[in-house]
């Protein structure tokens, strides 16, 4: 323990002797001169003086309090009483400037809460006039209330319309300590901060690394950019993070500060603070650990040492993080992309330790999401997230990457989504675009059927969000629909207004995505398959699966946009190599289902693959069919026999086919059901002797249109055109009109010889 000098220790001895003696002046200037000088809170002598203030504090005029507050506030120790009795006793409007500010910042330092006192001060330090001040009581005064959370509008609007004017009187502490208090209490002075703003460089230069680390944080919290400041600050702190002046607190700060404004990149300012960060870690707190590494991970500034420092640091501190501390710890190194399976391990253990049931729902949700995108296995935390986590106190964005982390981690949780399902439903309109899309996306991702939550979803985004969505919020929210298997054109539709006048905007995967959910859905959308065609630079970004899927969903969509499949052939031809069989097979099959013709080569180079699953053997066996009766003098490879038409074959009848075939059998149309061509061509039911088949079109053949109007999709035009080069008289049995003849026997018999076989 610290002694305080001999003068101290000299006033301390005269108060122990004749205390009882000294006046009310006295005691006060004894407090004020024994602080000043250092005495200790824990020396019994100034417990008594302390104590004697108290009991006397009638007795003390405006200043003599003032005085006292302040020497026990700077002295420290538990001082209740006295600070209640000079909130008690205090005439405040007998208070000069001083007075007022000193007693403010003692109760303040003291952490002494007295909201009545405050309102108090607030209105007479209103009243009078602020000239009065200098510029460090009006900045402790404004520091004063930030500490102790009184908000005070009309103090404060006239604090920041002198602090504007006085700005030059203010020193750099003083500047500092104004900006953190508006920043603080979330005053908004956007005047006052331009004008703080806009302080010459040079007198940065005067600013310690706590004036720049807190007039760095309060721009930021209060969400003022001001560059060119930043710059500044950045410049000023570089002058000097090196000295080793810079605190802990006061490193995470500046650091938190610019990550959040994102007006300034400041690279050399985050490696300097990184170089100093490393050395000092073992003094940082665990909130401070906690607060530089997200600053890092949202900046997105790649500092490997100082993340390798800090996963050390953490988990030897572990101990003392309190539940947010854990949650953004693990947030701040997924974002980052740093692999740290060992710290990973151990969050995930405190997380559990502690209960799960001790986070708020943003640590949960965050802990979750940082946990899947670390791709970092933990069934017993997601299973104790899945089992505890407070759905009803979950807030819309919390809900939703909830659910996207457990569809990313790929846990099965069905409770959890149901859960989640109940509680988003319910609070749709509270929803951002982006949280819509991120939950329709986890659902459909872990394969959850939420046959509600997605029609609320799908009636929500038409009303209230057109043109809203990111481009990839766009694409993710159509994938969805389109994975879940939900009707939705009124979705579709909005989808397809709100993307067409920005599809330059969109990703080489995002419209990949777009194109092969509408076409997968089955929607009518030819102007803005169109406008992808005409919009779209088929470029080095389309990666080989986008490039397939663009042509699969066009071709399936029925759209054949010639000059758009000529430059995705000659992208394909050029990466040949990048693509897997599966891919190859889709590619080719969308090439031959839109009958392109410039190239017989084009396909002959897709020929030679191997290792497919049946149903892209089938799509390759459609390409050679299609190939040899366009180019018949051409070679092209038989690609397999007709095992998959065969394998379908062996799959029973739908309804529509067998009532169909019943009603033929009343004709006396007699015909083999399921029959396979020689070509492995699939037919409903057929006569092979005179080449006539007919087939039936359920839902699944045609694209649904807003208008009404019955489209049919691209693969069944093409079985259609192959079957009809191949010299069969194909007649058709649309769904809808076999339908519409409610099951009556004699009108399905008139159906079918009128319509049918008299044609």
């Amino acid at each position: 323990m610290t002694r305080p000098n001999a003068t101290a220790e000299a006033i301390l001895a005269l108060y122990a002797a004749q205390g009882e003696r000294f006046s009310a002046r006295n005691l006060s200037t004894a407090a004020h001169r024994v602080a000043k000088l250092g005495g200790s809170r824990r020396d019994w002598r100034v417990i008594a003086l302390a104590e004697t203030c108290r009991r006397r504090a009638r007795e003390f005029r405006s200043q003599h309090l003032a005085n006292a507050a302040w020497a026990f506030a700077k002295i420290g120790g538990s001082n209740r009483g006295l600070f209640d009795a000079i909130a008690e006793v205090a005439r405040l409007d007998e208070f000069e400037a001083q007075h007022l500010a000193n007693t403010a910042w003692a109760f303040a330092t003291a952490r002494i809460r007295a909201p009545e006192l405050f309102r108090d001060i607030a209105q007479v330090a209103r009243t009078t006039n602020l000239d009065t001040f200098n510029s460090q009581e009006i900045a402790n005064l404004a520091w004063a209330f930030a500490k102790q959370g009184f908000a005070a509008p009309p103090l404060f609007a006239a604090i920041g319309e002198v602090v504007r004017a006085r700005l030059d009187e203010f020193n750099a502490q003083g500047i500092s300590n104004v900006a953190w208090a508006f920043a603080k209490l979330g005053v908004q002075a956007p005047r006052l901060f331009d004008e703080i703003g806009a302080i010459p460089r040079s007198r940065l230069r005067d600013f310690r690394p706590q004036n720049l680390s807190n007039t760095a944080w309060a721009f930021a919290t209060a969400r003022v950019g001001a560059p060119s400041f930043f710059e500044a600050i950045a410049a000023a702190a570089l002058e000097i993070v090196g000295d080793g002046d810079f605190l802990p607190q006061e490193l995470a700060n500046t650091a938190w500060a610019f990550a959040t404004t994102r007006s300034v990149a400041a690279p050399r300012l985050f490696a300097a603070i990184a170089d100093v960060a490393v050395a000092k870690l073992s003094d940082f707190k665990p909130q401070e650990l906690t607060n530089l590494a997200w600053a890092f991970a949202t900046a997105g500034v790649e500092a490997p040492e100082l993340f390798d420092a800090m996963a050390g640091a953490t988990a030897s501190k572990l101990a003392k993080y309190n539940t947010q501390d854990i949650a953004n710890t693990a947030w701040a190194f997924a974002k980052a992309g740093v692999e740290a399976p060992r710290l990973f391990d151990v969050l995930g253990d405190a997380a559990i330790a502690r209960g799960v049931r001790e986070f708020k729902a943003q640590g949960i949700a965050n802990t979750a999401w940082a946990f899947a995108t670390a791709g970092v296995e933990a069934p017993e935390l997601f299973d104790a997230i899945a089992n505890t986590a407070r759905l009803p106190d979950f807030k819309p964005q919390e809900l939703a990457t909830t659910a996207w982390a457990f569809a990313t981690a790929r846990v099965d949780a069905p409770r959890l989504f149901d859960g989640i399902a109940d509680a988003a439903r319910s609070r749709l309109s509270e929803f951002s675009p982006q949280n819509l899309a991120k939950t329709a996306w986890a659902f459909a991702m872990a394969g959850k059927m939420a046959p509600l939550l997605f029609e609320a979803i799908g009636e929500t985004v038409p009303l209230r969000f057109p043109g809203k969505f990111k481009p990839q919020d766009l694409a993710n929210l159509a994938w969805a629909f389109a994975t879940a298997r939900i009707s939705a054109p009124q979705l579709f539709a909005a989808i397809a207004t709100a993307a067409r006048p920005r599809l330059r905007n969109f990703n080489a995967q995002d419209l990949a995505t777009m194109a092969w959910a509408f076409a997968t859905a089955r929607i009518s959308a030819p102007r803005f398959f169109a406008a992808i065609a005409k919009s779209t630079n088929i470029d080095a970004t389309f990666d080989a699966r986008d490039l397939a899927n663009l042509a699969w969903a066009f071709a399936t969509a029925g759209v054949s946009a010639p000059p758009f499949f000529d430059a995705i052939a000659d992208a394909i031809s050029s990466r040949i190599g990048d693509f897997e069989p599966q891919l190859v097979a889709r590619a080719a099959w969308a090439f031959a289902c839109v009958d392109w013709k410039r190239d017989p080569h084009f396909y002959a180079a897709l020929a030679s693959v191997d290792n497919l699953l049946l149903h892209h053997q089938a799509q390759l066996n459609l390409v050679s069919l299609h190939f040899r009766l366009e180019w018949p003098d051409l070679d092209f490879p038989q690609m397999l026999s007709s095992s998959s038409s065969i394998r379908e074959a062996g799959v029973p009848p739908s309804r529509l086919a067998c009532e169909v075939s019943v009603a033929l059998g009343w004709l006396g149309w007699t015909h083999v059901v399921h029959y396979v061509t020689a070509e492995g061509l699939l037919l409903d039911m057929a006569q092979p002797g005179t080449k006539c088949a007919i087939q039936v079109a359920g839902p699944s053949h045609y694209l649904t249109s807003g208008s009404g109007a019955r489209l049919e999709t691209g693969p069944t035009r093409f079985k259609l055109r192959l079957l009809r080069r191949l010299g069969w008289n194909v007649l058709r049995v649309p769904f809808y009109e076999w339908d519409a003849l409610n099951g009556e026997p004699e009108m399905q018999v008139a159906y079918l010889r009128l319509n049918l076989l008299l044609r």
